[in-house]
């Protein structure tokens, strides 16, 4: 079979298809005579595939002119004449939209971002038909009239019928700038913004040449306040476009003008924000606090400092907050949790019961409150909120460990046990969970049980050291030294930096009289911790067990020197009982 044939016939096929279904929407002469060319081109190709026909070169050639060539230019000039018209009216919308990234910082804002402020209002008809020079009476009487229901319009919310009576009348009066401007401005609320950054910069231009635009009289909107609000309007429409740069320059530009405008401040910081540059957005965030009522303002201010670690400055701004609302308790939850980070838990406490009033079905809203009442020392209020968030949301593995860790420093360890167990059947194993329940087992001699708890952790989280870790110290305390020895090995190898690992596995290494490893252990943590005196004498050991008795009084010497408190345990420990002949450890021993 011929590849590159079948290749043509199928492109020459999908073109057929394209523009028999042009034709039906677009009939006409020239695509009667493309479409025949199409479908002889279509039998050819089609035909000398199923009957393995030899083709010429000739005949291929004008296959692929007439059969892709030609209407491949009619596919290019359809999509020019679509992206034309695009353009012409403002609104872009892909085929294929590309999927955005989730980004972390913008989450939490979201709401905010995506409800930028357009300020102002149009300028009524009586203003716009004073400022219009029209000699013929019958003609100023239409236009009167076709202001005035372009009024009505926008009073009644019908703005794309008021903007198809704007465009008429712009056509008309081409230098008016006050009909360009209520063009421009009903273009950003029905979300033609191409159209509206054209149309405004219409509008500016005229204000800017125009001698009549500066005039004050009582007909006609003042010059600074018309430039502020085309400026407003052209930093709006950029904004909605994505084109965040431009959108900030004019708004700068109306604070020249208006620098008491907040809404200029609040988009500004909008624009930063999408930007990804919170810094300069916190700037012009607390200029925009001038507005007492905007809460939402205050949420978005909060949530940066307390995401930047001031949580002091966090909590000032949250609090200004009047939660009444449900999509205002972001701000309430924030509030909470910076009370938390600078320990004003009493006011943490009242954060978190008034969420669960919002939220009832919310867990870390009973973990937050939980928090606060353990650092007030108030377990029993804190176990019942564990209790009554666990009742709500039974399969919460959170909920369910914190609740552990609280019994188990009551003293209620079985029952500490139980949750920790229950949280391993929830929604999340964590490898907190499994660390935890395997100490507190191990701590109450119930190695066996503890060892099955970590091994099960250890399936799960194979690069966790500290499950490894502490697998190994409940089996030196169960005294299965070569198991333990397994253990420490793979939790050296994942952290070679906890001296607390180092001491275990180098002391179970000499208990198996590995002296030789133990040595080598102790040498390569000596050159990360040059000063650790527990390094030093557990080096001593392992030269006493060797038979190296010189090395080992040197060795105690330099421990006793930076911590004379190790002298009642050397004479306790019998790994030093060889050298008790030793004169140098004699004189080093003494009282």
């Amino acid at each position: 079979m011929n590849i590159s044939l079948v290749f043509v016939a199928f492109v020459v096929s999908f073109l057929t298809i394209y523009m028999m279904h042009r034709f039906v929407k677009r009939p006409g002469v020239f695509l009667v005579f493309v479409l025949i060319i199409q479908f002889l081109s279509a039998t050819v190709v089609i035909f000398s595939l199923l009957e393995d026909v030899f083709t010429i070169p000739e005949v291929e050639l004008a296959v692929i002119v007439g059969g892709v060539l030609l209407p491949s230019l009619i596919v290019v000039y359809d999509h020019a004449i679509m992206i034309r018209k695009i353009r012409k009216t403002g609104i872009d919308i892909r085929l294929i939209e590309s999927r955005k990234k989730n980004n972390t910082q913008q989450l939490d804002y979201l709401y905010f971002l995506e409800n930028a402020e357009l300020y102002g209002n149009e300028i009524e008809a009586p203003v716009v038909f004073k400022s219009l020079e029209i000699s013929d009476g019958k003609l100023s009487k239409n236009i009167k009239k076709q202001l005035l229901t372009a009024g009505r319009l926008i009073k009644f919310h019908k703005l794309e019928a008021a903007a198809s009576q704007y465009r008429l009348l712009f056509s008309i009066f081409p230098d008016s700038v006050y009909i360009a401007y209520n063009l421009g401005y009903l273009y950003c609320l029905t979300g033609k913004y191409r159209q509206a950054c054209k149309t405004l910069r219409k509008a500016m231009f005229l204000v800017k040449n125009n001698a009549r635009a500066k005039n004050n009289n009582s007909t006609t909107v003042p010059y600074d306040r018309l430039e502020a609000l085309i400026d407003f309007n052209l930093g709006y429409a950029f904004y909605r476009l994505g084109k965040f740069e431009f959108a900030i320059k004019y708004f700068e530009k109306v604070l020249d003008i208006a620098p008491d405008l907040t809404a200029a401040y609040k988009n500004i910081a909008r624009a930063y924000l999408a930007l990804g540059l919170e810094d300069s957005a916190v700037t012009y965030l607390e200029k925009g606090r001038a507005d007492a009522g905007d809460t939402l303002l205050r949420t978005v201010l909060g949530i940066i400092y307390y995401k930047k670690g001031e949580t002091g400055k966090a909590y000032e701004v949250l609090d200004e907050v009047v939660v009444n609302e449900a999509r205002r308790l972001e701000a309430l939850k924030y509030k909470g949790k910076a009370a938390l980070k600078e320990k004003m838990f009493e006011k943490a406490e009242g954060c978190f019961k008034k969420l669960i009033e919002f939220e009832p079905e919310e867990p870390l809203n009973y973990y937050h409150l939980a928090l606060a009442q353990r650092e007030l020392k108030r377990n029993h209020d804190a176990l019942r909120t564990y209790q009554k968030g666990i009742s709500v949301s039974p399969n919460n593995s959170m909920l369910l460990y914190n609740a552990a860790t609280l019994l188990d420093e009551m003293g209620d360890k079985e029952r500490a046990i139980h949750y920790l167990y229950r949280a391993l059947e929830g929604d999340e194993q964590s490898e907190d969970v499994y660390n935890y329940l395997g100490v507190l087992l191990g701590r109450m001699g119930r190695y066996a049980e503890a060892v099955q708890v970590f091994d099960k952790g250890i399936k799960l989280y194979e690069k966790s050291y500290r499950l490894y870790f502490n697998r190994g110290v409940v089996l030196e305390l169960s005294r299965r030294f070569e198991d333990a020895e397994y253990s420490f090995e793979k939790a050296y190898e994942l952290n070679k930096r906890d001296q607390e690992l180092i001491y275990h596995y180098a002391a179970v290494l000499i208990k198996l009289r590995r002296f030789d490893k133990a040595l080598k252990i102790y040498k390569a943590s000596l050159s990360s911790f040059p000063d650790d005196v527990e390094l030093y004498y557990g080096l001593s050991t392992v030269y006493a067990h060797m038979g190296e008795k010189d090395l080992a009084v040197d060795l105690l010497r330099k421990v006793l020197e930076a911590d004379p408190s190790y002298k009642t345990r050397i004479l306790n420990d019998s790994s030093f009982k060889i050298l008790s002949r030793h004169e140098d450890f004699k004189s080093l021993t003494a009282s």
